[in-house]
């Protein structure tokens, strides 16, 4: 009999889990011959699941899905007799309890904890940004410096929540807990490399022939530059206190951020600024060591999370003018009014369909008789015409 394993990938947000996610999801079926269980009935079951075992809201919301969804998902993992993968970044911060109660959950199996990781230089502006796609109001300038316990005066939530995910030693040292070493795989991701070098590390960790199964996948979690994620985030200080989460993240997060303001142009991409590159690379050289000292497993290799910076100044993200932002704003209502007009032409072509179905057949074919009766007679009078 095959040992039944799983892997709890617990992250780390903005290193690729939303990429691996869509893979191993749209591949199930290949998945399940290569002897790997992606369980779920649906593309966020590890999402709701995570909500259920942290017993967590997401901005006050609770999907009717989300009570259960966790022993669901591990009664799956329990009917398959091999390796199955459990796979959402918010993992990495759960508490204790939650952390107890997922082991507990999975006792008898043979447990292994999977970290994807990229290097703090990258993560900074990236994490800034996906929190201004989820409500976030702080300036760059703002996040860093609560980042580093500079400014009391800065609600402290989005630093403590950065630092719950991205201090990878803590993260694995909370989850860990008496699991052995070899047990515990960190799988960093280069800088520059190949779209699918994330897959194919991702794969020979878990124990499967990655390159033989398509790495597509339907969603993507693309970033905006510098003057768009502004825009959300001024955007945000007149809209968050008026929207339910559901309908901001239909409308902002999802309509504004990811469909228009991802796709202008000659975007500015986010980089670190040179004035956070020394508190960074310092943090990033404790954790390496850290890391090198618990001796878990490593797929690739830990010099990957030391940054590597260039000659230039990057712009800082703050750094931003208001005939840019103007400009990007206007770029902005154009790709909503498109948007607004492509849904209108299939909400009318939907409509238009339903009234077809719900005519009685017999009704349905005399319209259409009646139709082609009308085009022919047309077509006679036009001849006769001629």
């Amino acid at each position: 009999m095959s040992r039944q394993r799983v892997f709890l990938h617990i992250g780390s947000p903005k290193t690729g889990t939303t990429f691996l996610q869509e893979v191993l999801w749209w591949n199930r079926d290949a998945l399940l011959k290569a002897g790997v269980r992606y369980p779920g009935s649906r593309p966020d079951s590890h999402f709701l699941a995570t909500q259920d075992l942290r017993e967590l809201k997401w901005h006050g919301h609770l999907d009717p899905e989300v009570p259960g969804s966790w022993d669901r998902l591990v009664t799956e993992v329990r009917a398959w007799h091999g390796t199955s993968v459990i796979s959402h970044e918010m993992l990495g911060s759960a508490p204790p309890k939650a952390i107890k109660r997922a082991l507990q959950s999975l006792a008898g199996l043979e447990v292994h904890l999977l970290l994807t990781t990229r290097d703090l230089a990258r993560q900074v502006p990236a994490v800034w940004q996906e929190d201004v796609k989820n409500c976030g109001m702080l300036t760059f300038g703002e996040f860093t410096r609560s980042l580093r316990g500079l400014d009391d005066s800065i609600d402290p939530f989005f630093a403590k929540t950065f630092w719950s995910y991205q201090d990878l030693p803590v993260v694995l040292r909370n989850w860990a807990g008496e699991l052995p070493a070899d047990r515990v795989h960190v799988v960093t991701v280069p800088r520059g490399a190949p779209r699918d070098e994330l897959w194919h590390r991702f794969g020979r960790t878990v124990g499967f022939d990655a390159t033989a199964i398509a790495v597509e996948a339907d969603k993507r979690n693309p970033s905006m530059g510098v003057v768009e994620t502004n825009v959300v985030r001024r955007v945000n200080q007149l809209v968050v206190s008026e929207l339910d989460w559901p309908v901001y993240q239909s409308l902002v997060k999802n309509l504004l951020a990811v469909d228009v303001l991802t796709g202008r142009p000659d975007a500015t991409p986010l980089r670190l600024p040179a004035d956070d590159r020394d508190w960074v690379l310092q943090k990033a050289k404790e954790m390496v060591q850290a890391l090198r000292e618990a001796g878990y497993q490593v797929t690739g290799d830990l010099d990957d999370l030391l940054p590597v910076f260039g000659e230039a100044e990057p712009r800082h993200p703050d750094a931003v003018s208001d005939p840019e932002l103007l400009d990007a704003a206007i770029y902005a209502v154009a790709g909503l009014l498109h948007q607004l007009q492509t849904e209108r032409e299939m909400a009318l072509e939907h409509r238009a369909s339903l009234a077809q179905q719900l005519v009685p057949r017999p009704f349905r074919w005399a319209i259409d008789r009646y139709r082609d009766a009308r085009v022919r007679l047309h077509d006679i009078k036009q001849s006769r015409g001629a």
